[in-house]
């Protein structure tokens, strides 16, 4: 077994190995979740990878068999084109059986890493070799945090100290468990099924509207209003600290208006629309926010950040915002089935909100780590 590096995509068509990376990754979720709907695309792996700003992604495939290049990464491993001029390659040319994707942050926890490490049904001898060629880059790359999220079923077998939400082992965990990994939080996934219930959402809405006092919403689509950036670039530093967190990665961010500018262009560059309500309170500072994401050629809406600042919780903005902002989805992309989002299980305030939204459970996540030297 062979593993290979693919090179950062210069053209916007996905390579062979870009496509093999996907269709491994696709194998996985539809082992745990039972559909792709969820799962990025190669041309959109393609823009993401050309389009790094402050994470830096290497990806490595393990492969059967020999690979026709000279080219050679710079830790060392054979490299495969990421894109490629012309007619779409499709997939056949590389027989690759596993991947890892090495996530590097370049503005906070620098001493961290996360890892997505995948094999084929019958391959798992994949994951040893992709561990150990994962592990000598991030050494070369000074990262000795390193975190792992895998998906899982539902069960009783696997509990993070954290929470009290208990998950099955899967042919992963039980190699991150050979590996010294140890599981330190978990997570639900959920869905909310699209339409949503209207009766529900406008009896939701109209309650926490009730309690909202000095406060209104403030929508838009795409990039931030520029007199709004200040104060997203607040409550986004906020949300990264007062998230639910255990394990061995403190919290960091170092987040300004100029990069929030840069990062709402190249995600509209990418094909992303983000959808934004926040709260706003009657002296004009806004107090919290929620975001959906809609990735193009993605079936799928993702619910990313929610936050309500500390010093103005209690008058159920958490709803007011994630109600209002289900009604601009309706009206922006119609049509969607479902919103996917996941919530810590000791997060039990948002699991609620969500809950009376019409949320339901539909995976487990695992959050895995290990120091290495």
């Amino acid at each position: 077994m062979i593993i290979a590096q693919i090179a950062t995509p210069t053209g916007n068509t996905p390579s062979p190995a870009i496509h093999q990376l996907v269709e491994i990754i696709t194998h996985n979720v539809v082992e745990i979740d039972g559909d792709a709907q969820t799962v990025t695309s190669p041309e959109m792996f393609v823009r993401k990878d050309r389009n790094q700003f402050t994470w830096r992604t290497i990806h490595l495939l393990a492969v059967e068999g020999d690979i026709d290049t000279e080219d050679q990464s710079p830790y060392g491993y054979p490299l495969l084109p990421g894109s490629v001029d012309g007619v779409d390659a499709g997939s056949a040319a590389v027989p690759a059986v596993g991947m890892t994707s090495i996530s590097l942050s370049l503005r906070e926890n620098l001493d961290s890493a996360y890892v997505d490490i995948n094999a084929l049904t019958g391959h798992e001898d994949a994951y040893l070799p992709l561990w150990e060629a994962t592990r000598e880059i991030l050494r070369a790359e000074g990262r000795t945090k390193v975190t792992a999220y895998a998906d899982h079923p539902f069960g009783d077998e696997l509990r993070a100290p954290s929470s009290d939400l208990s998950l099955a082992q899967t042919r992963f965990s039980r190699f991150l468990l050979e590996a010294g990994f140890e599981l330190t939080q978990t997570e639900t996934c959920s869905r909310l099924a699209l339409p949503v219930d209207e009766e529900n959402l406008e009896r939701l809405s109209a309650d926490a509207a009730a309690h909202a006092g000095d406060y209104r919403t403030v929508s838009w689509v795409g990039p931030t209003p520029a007199d709004y950036r200040s104060d997203l670039v607040a409550l986004v530093s906020a949300f990264h600290l007062d998230m639910p967190s255990a394990g061995i990665v403190e919290a960091e961010i170092n987040y300004d208006v100029e990069r929030l500018v840069t990062a709402d262009q190249r995600t509209a560059d990418i094909g992303i629309t983000a959808i934004v309500t926040a709260a706003q309170h009657s002296s004009g500072q806004l107090v919290g926010y929620t975001r959906l994401n809609i990735e193009e050629g993605l079936p799928a809406v993702f619910q990313d950040d929610t936050l309500v600042l500390r010093d103005h919780r209690g008058h159920r903005l958490g709803m007011l915002m994630k109600t209002e902002n289900l009604r601009r989805l309706a009206e922006i992309a119609p049509g969607r089935p479902f919103i996917q989002t996941w919530n810590a299980g000791e997060n039990d305030m948002m699991w609620s909100i969500n809950e009376r939204l019409g949320f339901r459970p539909h995976s487990g996540v695992g959050q895995w780590q290990i120091e290495i030297a």
